[in-house]
């Protein structure tokens, strides 16, 4: 039974809920008085309680898990997991938690019979698992309506909040895409989603054959995911102040000021996302709120301009900057474009992300929505015009290739 106050799941054998220890009430469907578990009856209205559904769960091997489990993982990549099991248990990890939850459920299963219901919540959790394994998070629980979702373990992940937002962001947008077509069916009432994300330490405990982690206590990681999302309005994803200070500048936020947060005893800086900026990187930040001097690299830098006269005279090269992460790659190729800004050069840029690994063709992707200047928020007839403006400008065949960039 889901606590009213937290909406916690709580077994139907509890009076009291496990996580905030509100007591556990009975609604009545029809006249919404509360009850006390274990009643009937309505004390108001005589409203007869069905005794409840109890889900009979068929035990699987290890390898039946798997395979079902890799139905939304990519190939071989349970295995993988699961071979690393005894380096992850135990392991202190930090870690972005994700809490969706469905607004409205109760209402879906009163207007539609329960096989509808069934093969509704089917495709909404194959978006939402698919959202998450996009940007190499795992599903640790499915919950009825929801799910949690884990950006760091048992994958270890340096970029885990930026994935977790992205990951939200895809699935806000694919439920409304999906739900726009039932919405008749539904009475009017979109299907719509409550996101709440918080990143934290934990020790990674039990790791289970179903990739489902145990963790053991290390602050209040995970209960304050739960609470940003309890706290979120339908539609919207809120984050905590520390998972808005590591992604702060990636994406755009709405402070909402200092909210009360049960179980806290202050008020807390709660932020809601709104999109993402059109700075993809850290260095892309530090750029815009300004550089230190730019010292030591000089030698590098006059190769590349020289590089770039000989090129002029047809003389072509390639260039590979190696090195150590923060040795400063992105900023000697920004203080080169800086240094030939006012010559006529066209630059091509992409960048090989590393939650895009699973985007076929991310790079050439990037490259082409850059070079078109197509943003985030463009509508399909925006891209379309954008792509053919370009493709007048280089002359080319507009009939024979728009098809192809549009697809990607």
């Amino acid at each position: 039974m889901k606590c009213s106050s937290c909406q916690t799941e709580n077994p139907g054998s509890r009076k009291f809920c496990r996580e905030c220890g509100e007591k556990l009430l009975l609604v009545c469907p029809k006249c919404k008085t509360e009850n006390l578990l274990g009643d009937k009856f309505c004390g108001d209205c005589g409203q007869p309680f069905q005794p409840p559904c109890i889900p009979v769960f068929e035990e699987f091997s290890v390898d039946e898990k798997i395979l079902k489990i890799q139905k939304y993982l990519p190939e071989g990549l349970t295995k993988k997991i699961l071979s690393q099991k005894n380096e992850i248990e135990g392991e202190k990890r930090h870690v972005t938690v994700l809490f969706c939850d469905m607004v409205g459920f109760t209402h879906i299963c009163e207007e539609l019979e329960p096989e509808r219901v069934y093969t509704l919540m089917e495709q909404v959790y194959e978006i939402l698992i698919h959202s998450v394994n996009t940007y190499e998070g795992t599903v640790n629980e499915m919950t009825g309506d929801g799910i949690m979702a884990l950006f760091g373990a048992p994958i270890a992940l340096e970029d885990g909040p930026q994935r977790a937002i992205r990951a939200a962001l895809a699935i806000q947008k694919e439920i409304t895409r999906f739900s726009e077509p039932i919405s008749k069916e539904l009475e009017g009432a979109p299907i719509r989603m409550r996101i709440g994300i918080h990143s934290g330490p934990v020790v990674v405990g039990t790791l289970g054959n179903d990739l489902r982690v145990d963790f053991k206590a290390v602050g209040d990681t995970v209960n304050l995911a739960s609470r940003m999302q309890t706290l979120a309005e339908p539609g919207t994803i809120y984050v905590t102040e520390h998972t808005f200070k590591l992604t702060e500048g990636l994406f755009r936020f709405e402070a909402l000021g200092k909210k009360q947060i049960k179980g806290k005893t202050g008020l807390l800086p709660v932020y809601q996302v709104i999109a993402p900026s059109t700075r993809r990187t850290r260095f892309d930040v530090s750029a815009e709120q300004g550089l230190t001097p730019f010292i030591g690299r000089s030698r590098e830098l006059g190769l590349l301009l020289d590089t770039l006269d000989r090129a002029k005279a047809a003389s072509y090269h390639a260039f590979s900057i190696i090195g150590e992460a923060g040795i400063g790659k992105s900023r000697l190729l920004y203080e080169f474009r800086k240094a030939v800004g006012n010559a006529d050069i066209t630059f091509l840029e992409c960048r090989c992300l590393s939650y895009g690994k699973s985007v076929a063709y991310h790079p050439i992707v990037d490259l082409l929505r850059g070079s078109f200047d197509i943003r985030n928020d463009d509508s399909d007839e925006q891209i379309r015009q954008k792509v053919e403006n370009a493709l007048e400008v280089l002359e080319a065949d507009i009939a024979a290739t728009i098809p192809y960039l549009l697809e990607l």
